[in-house]
């Protein structure tokens, strides 16, 4: 028989309807199948988002309490700066004055490294899961603050660097105008210097200190009293700085808790 008629008998003998359904609850197999795989995927991106959220906003709070604690030493360093620097430029410092202006001067070699918590951001970036939060402009706000902030964080370091560890205490040091305390105001170092100032078993007193000895004409008083300019100036700088990223912090902060509020209502 002729193949090309074989072949047209074997097509007219074929059921097509049942060939039909059988085509057709494949292809519905095949949608269901990729309809619950697509389901599940949006379930899991679901739950991590939420878990995401949730570590930005513990993090933000942990700035919060960072800053806070940034907040009080850069003030009291700001007003330590401006109380030293007023009666450095008064002239003569009076002699029940003097132990406070030298503690200040030694508090003042003090300088606090800021940073913040970014684990959960770097996470999402290095993961590529930044494109989880579906909301948009909260994903941008989330991007913008943590860049805003890593530039404020390097200005506030080098300021640091430039007018704390470069100009005053290595001046300080050098000059030996006031004798070293045990004044550094920072959780981390004050117990270290406690525990040498009672191993040596004296501490420095006005009578250590070479500044009180210079006449009123001395140099020396004007440049110190320039260099505490500045270094009050970078306390400053350092504490505007704080109070506008604790604004925006709490900024971020009040977007993610509204999103995981609206989306995950308890």
């Amino acid at each position: 028989m002729n193949p090309a008629r074989r072949f047209s008998e074997a097509l007219r003998e074929l059921r097509w309807a049942q060939v039909v359904l059988e085509l057709a609850l494949l292809i519905a197999g095949i949608l269901i199948a990729l309809a619950v795989d697509g389901w599940i995927d949006d379930r899991r991106d679901e739950r991590a988002e939420r878990r995401y959220l949730e570590l930005l906003q513990r993090d933000l709070d942990s700035n919060l309490e960072v800053l806070a604690e940034t907040l009080e030493f850069e003030e009291r360093q700001a007003a330590g700066a401006a109380m030293v620097y007023r009666a450095l430029r008064a002239g003569e410092v009076p002699l029940q004055e003097r132990e406070a202006v030298a503690m200040a001067l030694n508090q003042l070699t003090a300088r606090r490294t800021l940073r913040l918590a970014r684990a959960t951001y770097t996470d999402l970036l290095s993961t590529g899961n930044l494109r989880l939060i579906r909301n948009a402009g909260l994903r941008d706000q989330v991007v913008d603050f943590y860049e805003r902030a890593e530039r404020t964080l390097l200005i506030r370091d080098r300021n640091n660097q430039m007018f704390v560890d470069q100009m005053y205490m290595p001046y300080l040091l050098d000059t030996a105008l006031v004798a070293p305390r045990p004044t550094r105001d920072l959780p981390a170092v004050e117990s270290m210097d406690r525990a040498f100032a009672s191993r040596v078993g004296a501490a420095g007193s006005v009578d250590d200190d070479r500044l009180w000895r210079l006449s009123p004409e001395a140099p020396e008083w004007n440049v110190l009293a320039g260099k505490v300019w500045y270094r009050g100036l970078a306390s400053q700088g350092a504490l505007e700085q704080s109070r506008q990223l604790e604004q925006e912090i709490r900024s971020v902060r009040e977007l993610v808790a509204g999103e995981l509020a609206r989306r995950w209502p308890q």
